[in-house]
């Protein structure tokens, strides 16, 4: 069974909530009839992008408005997640709808969560497409904006301190090769979340600890959609560029 018919195992219940109300009314016209996709993995893949979309919209808006370049980076993330003109328009709709509703994005957070099983590389994913929607009014970041990304951390469960390395420089947008710039040492600490006085045993557990849950085998054996898989092996890279700029300028290698 592919990643996405697991999860209807998990988020299914949500179906009967706001947001599953939403995403359940596009299940029947979002596909081809001929579509052999099977409709447990439809359903679960719609209400993923119900999720994201929805966060998008209240992530655009914390800072005070919703400005072109939120809209624009948003749109590049549809057009990064393939989606097909049906669905971008279902995934606008939802948008539109998220940025004018009551409800919080600490409900979506902690929903997704449980939907996608606390699973660290779609967390990561999920909550990376938010910080570059946040990052893309430049690099001074709004503190509002920041804290919704440091509450979607602690709710999808992800390492404490992963959104806080992400704005001192340690986030590596999918499709994009790392290893092409250039990284200064001081940006290969904040990567590995280390201080420069950290002892190389320190140096060697922080970057096994990164690296783990983006590890090619790993990734292989939870049979994880493209998508995350090319958001994955982007952070990797990162990371490991980070490591041997460390280890280059103490000697180490």
């Amino acid at each position: 069974m592919n990643w996405w018919g697991k999860l209807i195992g998990t988020g299914v219940g949500m179906f009967g909530g706001p947001i599953g109300a939403l995403a359940g009314a596009a299940i029947g016209h979002l596909y081809d009839e001929d579509d052999p996709t099977p409709q447990n993995e439809r359903r679960a893949r719609i209400l993923y992008l119900a999720y994201f979309f929805s966060c998008a919209a209240k992530i655009s808006k914390a800072d005070g408005g919703i400005s072109q370049s939120e809209i624009t980076m948003t749109e590049n993330l549809m057009n990064r997640l393939g989606l097909d003109e049906k669905t971008k328009d279902f995934a606008k709709n939802v948008f539109r709808k998220a940025k004018i509703s009551k409800r919080s994005i600490d409900e979506d957070f902690k929903e997704i969560g449980k939907m996608v099983g606390y699973e660290p590389t779609v967390g990561q994913s999920f909550l990376g497409g938010l910080f570059e929607i946040a990052r893309s009014n430049g690099d001074k970041m709004n503190e509002m904006q920041v804290r919704l990304l440091l509450r979607g951390e602690e709710r999808l469960k992800l390492p404490s301190g992963t959104v806080i390395s992400w704005v001192r420089g340690g986030y590596a947008p999918p499709q994009h090769d790392p290893s092409s710039d250039m990284i200064s040492l001081e940006k290969a600490y904040e990567v590995l979340s280390l201080s420069r006085d950290c002892s190389e045993r320190e140096l060697k557990k922080a970057y096994r600890l990164k690296a783990a849950d983006f590890h090619p085998d790993k990734l292989r054996s939870k049979d994880l959609p493209e998508e995350f898989v090319a958001f994955a092996n982007d952070q990797l890279a990162k990371i490991n560029q980070s490591y041997h700029v460390i280890l280059d300028a103490r000697g180490l290698k």
